[in-house]
């Protein structure tokens, strides 16, 4: 069985990466696994974010039942979603990563980094990166 793995959050580009993948290369018989990462420390903030994931998961997987697609949960708490995603994807021996892209400016990703670029750089499988135009 492939895999494929789409980490999602509440932003357009999360959205629009797991639709276009959906609508243009799912095929039957792939199993999707749906990733969101908790970017918190503290387990106050890490609550607060939990109540608000579990909205986000509804709204997938009541997508993906809908469509009778195949799929699995993977939630991950820290300070590192690029890495989250990377280990993820070894760990569920995934066949793609299709991610959205938050759009950074130059500068911005000099800084800050990006999950994307992170996860471009250290994984083996090949990554979508689908960005709001």
């Amino acid at each position: 069985m492939k895999r494929v793995l789409i980490p999602i959050d509440w932003s357009e580009n999360a959205e629009r990466a797991f639709d276009w993948y959906i609508y243009q290369l799912h095929k039957k018989g792939t199993q999707i696994i749906l990733m969101h990462f908790i970017e918190a420390t503290k387990q106050k903030e890490i609550e607060q974010k939990e109540v608000k994931m579990l909205e986000l998961q509804e709204v997938y997987e009541t997508r993906l039942l809908q469509l009778k697609i195949d799929h699995q949960w993977v939630t991950g708490v820290g300070t590192n979603p690029g890495e989250h995603i990377v280990r993820v994807s070894l760990e569920h021996d995934v066949d793609m990563i299709v991610m959205g892209a938050r759009g950074l400016g130059k500068l911005k990703r000099t800084i800050l980094g990006s999950v994307s670029d992170h996860v471009l750089s250290k994984t083996k499988v090949p990554v979508l990166i689908c960005k709001v135009i």
